[in-house]
């Protein structure tokens, strides 16, 4: 299904969790803006803080525990081949995979700067113009992803796997979620309003 701009729906997760406004935080996180004025916006904001938070001890334990956690979801994916085909699946097949355009529109500088602090660079052209910004030959090229990216499996995966499998692999995608939600946390409260705003503009 989607809206009328002709862009998938956004889960609304989002607005709970990893990408929204949280109801005790004012912050904005420039959600409505269009995806290449989050991305400019993402730089900024990392241009200003990074030295800050770099020696920050608790973001830095967490980003390391991330970066672990990332690559632990990576290996699984990569044992059970869902790796290889996911990514056929959103480059190869028409129509298939859940990696269309209108994706990259859910996600928010909070996830953007997280790529950035893992040293990613954020992709501004499109493998094809009717797949996400962030699709690449062999899947996402971001590391830090947007809850829906992580978790979701298509009916063709869940059948595949034997349940555990299925349970290896969403207990490790619900950990990896939960550290982005610690970092994302630090960054809202490390990033004053004004700043953000200035960032934005």
């Amino acid at each position: 299904m989607q809206n009328k701009a002709g862009m998938p729906p956004k889960p609304s997760i989002q607005n709970d969790l990893l990408g929204g406004k949280h109801l005790h935080d004012p912050v904005p996180s420039g959600d409505e803006l269009p995806i290449h004025v989050k991305i400019e916006s993402a730089y900024r904001l990392f241009n200003r803080i990074e030295q800050e938070l770099r020696s920050d001890k608790e973001f830095s334990r967490l980003l390391k525990d991330y970066e672990r956690s990332i690559e632990l979801s990576q290996r699984i994916m990569r044992e059970l081949k869902l790796d290889r085909d996911c990514a056929f699946c959103a480059t190869q097949v028409p129509g298939g995979g859940c990696c269309g355009r209108g994706i990259e529109d859910w996600y928010d500088i909070y996830t953007l700067l997280l790529n950035l602090f893992l040293g990613t660079a954020i992709p501004t052209k499109r493998l094809d113009p009717n797949d996400c910004l962030f699709l690449g030959p062999s899947g996402c090229k971001l590391r830090a992803r947007f809850h829906f990216c992580v978790n979701y499996l298509c009916p063709r995966i869940t059948k595949r796997l034997n349940p555990q499998e299925l349970l290896e692999l969403t207990t490790q995608s619900g950990a990896e979620l939960f550290l982005a939600w610690r970092l994302e946390s630090i960054l809202r409260i490390k990033t004053d309003t004004s700043t953000l705003k200035t960032c934005l503009e």
